[in-house]
């Protein structure tokens, strides 16, 4: 197995204005004294990392990352770009929420090198909004997209959610046709998820709410596929879409499972082949920073065969596969002498292809693609 270079680079803003009732993310309502502290320990950080890594890409997510005020994003920003090789970096995404951008942040964005902005849209339609927690309206998510437009940003992801409950086949071709007149050069869709622990998990187990059925979100997410892909978006991984050359770079990474950095409450780093994650508290991470403590509270060291299968797996989301070649290169055989009889099976059950010694997921495939994957375990 040959050496994981590590060169993305993520950096975890666990701040936002209110949880969404769907959010499983490691996130907190954010107070000011608390976001100087954590910037502060971010820094000392990123600082531990300087000259270790040479990196392609950044992301910062979270959260909100722009919840933060202009000072504190400024003073993020800036601390970013003095600990990296800035003449390397290809891609610098920053998430963002249509009800906190404004004009002078997404300046300062532009002055301090982000390239890409991911915007969590989620819905044009405010009855939606409103139920998923947001604290946008569909006319600011419009704004915010043109304000980004307007500043000189072109490469825009839209993030949008379906399958929430009460929705109609009409209101998700709704907000297809609003994003598709809007044309950002990247899309993400997610079916919405019922994780443990949320206020909407609890809800639909109480009975309060009740979830759309399975085969509507698969129609629904049918039709966001025939609708993305012919207005001229690649159909590249199984949630996201994106016109020629504006697929996400930093993405690939993880999909590719080569090595990144984490930084932040609650971020996972994957170095030597060694998947760490920091502590999640908050308080618990500034605390420990600036105490000098070691903030890793999980490490898993993958073996070969487990990280062979866990390569499968994730190269699996993108719609071009893993092929026999990449896979040798890095593991030393080829996929089927370790996997044969799985793909034979799988190949019969038409779930996946091997053609031209690549391995992907069908059409058909693409539909169960959790339970597919499941089997390289």
């Amino acid at each position: 197995m040959k050496d994981i270079k590590v060169n993305a680079l993520y950096i975890h803003i666990p701040f936002c204005i209110k949880k969404c009732v769907y959010c499983d993310f490691n996130s907190v309502v954010s107070n000011t004294k608390t976001i100087d502290q954590y910037l502060d320990a971010i820094n000392k950080e990123l600082n531990s990392l300087n000259g270790r890594y040479v990196f392609n890409t950044i992301y910062i997510g979270g959260g909100t990352p722009s919840v933060l005020t202009e000072a504190q994003l400024g003073k993020l920003l800036n601390n970013v770009v003095s600990c990296v090789q800035a003449s390397e970096i290809k891609e610098f995404t920053i998430e963002a929420n249509p009800g906190t951008l404004t004009s002078n942040k997404v300046r300062l964005l532009k002055e301090y090198l982000v390239t890409r902005v991911s915007l969590g849209i989620q819905s044009f339609n405010d009855k939606q909004l409103n139920f998923l927690g947001r604290i946008h309206s569909g006319n600011d998510a419009i704004n915010a997209f043109n304000l980004l437009r307007n500043v000189g940003f072109d490469n825009i992801n839209i993030d949008l959610i379906f399958g929430c409950p009460e929705q109609s086949f009409g209101d998700w071709e709704s907000d297809l046709r609003t994003v598709i007149e809007l044309n950002p050069k990247h899309l993400s869709i997610y079916a919405l998820t019922y994780e443990e622990g949320t206020p909407l998990r609890r809800n639909w187990v109480n009975g309060n709410v009740k979830k759309l059925d399975e085969c509507v979100e698969l129609e629904m997410y049918k039709t966001a596929i025939g609708y993305l892909t012919d207005s001229g978006y690649n159909h590249y991984e199984i949630s996201n879409f994106a016109k020629d050359g504006y697929e996400c770079l930093h993405n690939y990474i993880y999909w590719r499972n080569e090595g990144y950095a984490g930084v932040g409450a609650g971020a996972f780093s994957f170095v030597d082949g060694l998947r760490t994650s920091n502590i999640r508290d908050v308080y618990q991470y500034i605390e420990g920073i600036n105490e000098g403590r070691n903030i890793k509270t999980f490490s898993e060291c993958l073996q070969h065969e487990h990280f062979a299968s866990e390569t499968v797996i994730m190269n699996l989301r993108l719609r071009q596969g893993i092929s026999d070649k990449d896979f040798h290169d890095r593991f030393g055989y080829k996929i089927y002498d370790r996997f044969g009889r799985l793909i034979n099976r799988l190949v019969e059950d038409g779930l996946i292809s091997y053609d031209n010694e690549t391995l992907k997921l069908t059409d058909k495939g693409l539909f169960v693609a959790d339970t597919v994957m499941a089997e390289f375990l």
